[in-house]
């Protein structure tokens, strides 16, 4: 293995464990709700790091924008379409906990945000022998999704509380999952589409490290657009805005925590995706997505949220992980 290759690799790996773990904060903020953490979480993550990281690592970052206009208005969209499957992904998490809504929203975002860039650049690799093998892995890791899912389901059944809405609950979250999960992957389709502004950026002066910034400064504002904005209104809505009153200042620092955890996740990605080659955003976007399944339910598990279920629930989940590892590894050999 080359050693960009390797260095890319490990910068997925980065990725996929920052992804997979950086709901956690959230949970020692029991006095605020949903909006409450989101929004901070949309503040630090979609508009004030992105913007960061690209002032200071892309030179003539106004001038790439402005000659790459067209460019732009297809990332933006894509940005605004993934904005809505980011909401859909916090709506997940808060109905189905982090480790039964990872699995079925990040594997969803895995299989499509991995095939559909490959159709995109060139169809054909598709029956190349390295898109045979990452077609096997995808398959491998979306039987290892359903296990774990249905593992999910039998806990959701076993430590549901009694004064909870049952007949509903796990249907609801599971839609708002699946919605999640076919929107998520319009973050990585941006990555796709906005090659011509990595490009350019890279022409400026920009290393190629660092010149997927270019492209995540404007999906993700645009992410945060629709995010903000919708965590605005259930904030006036349920006047859960009087929340952030009164609170102890570690609540501010763990929703900004998730912000600072997530954003590293998505620009880790954009730095080892590059290094990839010309098949980086299908290979680093799986490996990514199932390194976060799987980290996400390893710290589920630290942080109980599988205690009092049975050990078969476990012993199933514990199975749909290793087929996330196998297909990992498969993916990782091409």
């Amino acid at each position: 293995m080359e050693t960009n290759t390797l260095t890319g690799l490990i910068y997925i790996l980065m990725a996929g464990s920052l992804s997979g773990t950086f709901a956690i904060p959230f949970k020692f903020n029991v006095k605020w709700k949903w909006e409450n953490n989101w929004a901070i979480w949309s503040l630090f993550a979609l508009l004030i790091l992105p913007w960061v990281a690209a002032i200071t690592t892309v030179p003539h970052l106004s001038t790439i924008l402005h000659e790459s206009i067209h460019v732009v208005g297809m990332v933006a969209l894509f940005g605004l379409i993934w904005g809505v499957g980011a909401i859909l992904f916090g709506k997940g998490i808060h109905y189905l906990g982090v480790s039964l809504s990872m699995p079925i929203m990040l594997g969803l975002i895995n299989s499509v945000g991995t095939i559909m860039p490959m159709l995109y650049k060139d169809p054909s690799s598709l029956v190349s022998p390295e898109g045979i093998q990452l077609l096997i892995a995808t398959s491998i890791i979306i039987v290892g999704i359903i296990i774990i899912s249905i593992a999910g389901s039998q806990k959701d059944r076993q430590t549901q509380d009694a004064s909870k809405k049952k007949s509903n609950h796990f249907v609801k979250g599971l839609v708002i999952c699946i919605l999640a999960g076919i929107f998520g992957p319009m973050i990585n389709f941006a990555f796709v589409f906005g090659e011509p502004m990595q490009l350019s950026a890279i022409q400026q002066g920009a290393t190629s490290v660092y010149a997927s910034n270019v492209i995540w400064c404007v999906t993700l504002t645009c992410g945060f657009l629709i995010n903000f904005g919708y965590c605005v209104y259930i904030l006036r809505k349920n006047k859960s805005h009087v929340l952030y009153k009164n609170v102890d200042w570690k609540y501010w620092l763990f929703a900004s925590l998730t912000g600072i955890i997530w954003y590293g996740s998505i620009m880790f990605y954009g730095m080892g995706g590059n290094m990839l080659g010309s098949m980086g955003a299908s290979i680093g976007w799986a490996v990514m997505q199932s390194l976060a399944i799987i980290t996400s339910n390893l710290s589920g598990i630290i942080a109980g949220e599988w205690k009092g279920s049975s050990k078969q629930s476990i012993v199933i989940m514990s199975t749909g992980m290793l087929f996330l590892i196998v297909g990992i590894i498969t993916i990782a050999s091409i």
